[in-house]
């Protein structure tokens, strides 16, 4: 799922959750303003959040209806 991030949004999220680097060293391995580091940390965390979401909602729907044909079969 990570790897479906744009670079962008992926490369300062690798950085920070798995080498755990602080925003003032990733910004500076990337060429990017410290504030942009964490914008972009946020939206990759939002991204993510989005994704997983519609995982599990759809998930849920699917076993919610399987419990059902359950009861109804």
């Amino acid at each position: 799922m990570i790897d479906a991030l744009p670079e962008e949004l992926r490369l300062p999220l690798v950085l920070s959750s798995f080498e755990e680097l602080n925003s003032r060293v990733i910004g500076e391995i990337l060429g990017i303003a410290e504030g942009t580091v964490r914008t972009r940390l946020q939206r990759a965390r939002q991204v993510l959040r989005q994704r997983l979401g519609h995982i599990l909602n759809r998930d849920q729907n699917d076993r919610r209806d399987r419990s059902q044909e359950t009861h109804y079969a």
